[in-house]
């Protein structure tokens, strides 16, 4: 049975599949493999997406301490452009190019590089590319060197020069393709890099990529031309034609979409860009939604959960912070059979295996502290590492990681453009202010005789009668627990303290009035 017939526990096919499910407020992929969900992406209608737009703007302020200026470019944030950002194309390219596109660049290093108050000035007008949007307080990140992407080139309009994927290795290949741009005349004031999925492409199709990409720069052109700063002069695509030009590749079996309209524009930009995939793509009109019917829904749910659970019984705790990432790596409920030698080398092969997959899914970013379980065989420790970079091969976000030490602690980064899902998706809870805890019941009913007693004090009654109403468990340890305080108070105040439940309220609220 060939492998585009052959169907999964599920009815899925097997091999590598995308998802689309597409609703009025939201727009959600989900890409398998033999039925494993290996990544996830999300755009909500009610939130902006800007990364890889291009915008006329006006610096807003100049600041000599940071090396950096902040551009108004119309939108509630100001962005961030550091000085490093106009004058070196290679660090700018490496975030906007996905690793496996990414040449080899000479970075110049200059020791005496241009001040930022040198090269621009407050009120100036300037043409800018996001390179990450706003996260938490942070605005988005621009800079100057503009690339704009396409299915088999990236253009880079302000850098001359071809560079050719790396990954893409045959000499001959490279000189072939080399040579088709450079026969077209078109690359004497612009560049282009050229992207993995260029090779072995025809003429043809290099020649009409790089034709629309010219044309697409030179209305860009026009149109900033003609606009007053701060204006959105390209608008990169919407979540779905973005996965289709960076994603959807011969390797995957197929495509399925839940909306017409969705699945009309899908095929529409695969007759232009990529005929041959258009019969991958399939209309799904089931009256069971698409993802449920998948149950995808409650995979998607855990990629936020803090605690992921391993097959042996271990488990990994994934805490997410401002400034880094930690995983930890627990052996939980598995107790092995042989020694704890053993019993840690085998949780700790599985969380090496399983780490790669949740940066992935999580589109976790930053800094990255992995602790796993110590291990006294420095054999054990280098094989753990050995695993780790294998499964973080399938990363197309840049990493660089350093070896695993001998207490068993790997420290990497991982490149990040967009929200997380949890950012995306979640709130900081109102009621532990993002730390995660909340006051247990006996410091929460301490507090609220602490409270009666100052209301008592403030009060200029004479005849003074109190009623209190909290949750049901801190009800229960006013009762219980703290009714010798609560007994004091009255004799004290001369007073009377009247208890009542609520279970309406949260456990950390309490209600208190004299009557």
């Amino acid at each position: 049975m060939s492998k585009e017939t052959k169907k999964l526990d599920g009815g899925l096919p097997a091999g590598k599949i995308i998802l689309v499910n597409v609703s009025p407020a939201e727009k959600r992929i989900a890409i398998l493999d033999n039925g494993e969900l290996v990544d996830f992406f999300m755009e909500r209608q009610s939130t902006e997406h800007y990364a890889g737009s291009i915008y006329k703007g006006r610096v807003n302020s100049v600041l000599p301490g940071i090396e950096a200026v902040f551009v108004d470019i119309g939108l509630e944030k100001n962005g961030f452009l550091h000085v490093s950002d106009v004058i070196d194309k290679s660090s700018v390219l490496k975030e906007m190019i996905l690793d496996d596109d990414e040449p080899t660049f000479k970075r110049v290093v200059k020791k005496n590089h241009p001040k930022i108050k040198d090269i621009l000035k407050t009120g100036e007008k300037i043409i800018v590319q996001v390179i990450k949007e706003a996260i938490s307080t942070k605005g988005p990140r621009l800079t100057t060197y503009v690339s704009i992407p396409g299915r088999y080139l990236v253009l880079t309009p302000y850098d001359k020069g071809i560079g050719i994927s790396r990954r893409i290795i045959d000499k001959n290949e490279r000189k072939r393709i080399r040579e088709i741009l450079n026969k077209m005349g078109f690359l004497d004031n612009v560049g282009c890099i050229v992207r993995t999925v260029a090779e072995n492409k025809s003429e043809q199709e290099l020649k009409g990529e790089l034709k629309y990409l010219l044309n697409l720069w030179e209305r860009i052109k026009k149109r900033a031309e003609k606009q007053n700063a701060p204006a959105n002069v390209y608008e990169e695509y919407g979540i779905v034609l973005r996965m289709i030009r960076d994603i959807f590749t011969n390797d995957v079996s197929q495509l399925i979409v839940d909306s017409n309209e969705e699945y009309v524009r899908i095929n529409k930009f695969l007759k232009a860009f990529m005929p041959a995939l258009k019969k991958k793509v399939k209309l799904y009109n089931d009256r069971v939604p698409l993802f449920f019917k998948y149950n995808l829904d409650k995979k998607i749910d855990e990629i936020c959960e803090r605690k992921v659970t391993l097959k042996s019984g271990g488990y990994l705790i994934i805490e997410q912070t401002e400034g880094v990432v930690v995983i930890d790596v627990n052996t939980g409920s598995f107790v092995g059979k042989e020694s704890l030698e053993e019993t840690a080398f085998k949780t700790n092969t599985e969380a090496a295996e399983e780490i790669p997959k949740q940066l992935m899914l999580r589109d976790i970013g930053g800094i990255i502290i992995i602790d796993f379980i110590d291990m006294d065989t420095k054999d054990h420790r280098d094989k753990i590492f050995r695993v780790l970079q294998q499964k973080l091969q399938k990363d197309k976000a840049r990493i660089n990681v350093r070896a695993i030490s001998q207490f068993g602690v790997v420290e990497m980064t991982r490149q990040r453009r967009r929200k997380s899902l949890e950012g995306t998706s979640r709130v900081e809870c109102p009621y532990c202010g993002g730390k995660g805890k909340i006051k247990s019941v006996e410091t929460i009913a301490i507090e609220t005789a602490r409270k009666i007693e100052r209301v008592l004090a403030d009060s200029s009654k004479k005849h003074k009668h109190i009623k209190v109403s909290s949750h049901p468990d801190v009800n229960a340890a006013l009762i219980s627990e703290q009714a010798r305080i609560l007994s004091g108070i009255q004799r004290k105040y001369r007073c009377k303290i009247e208890l009542s439940e609520d279970a309406g309220l949260h456990i950390e609220d309490t209600v208190i009035y004299e009557q």
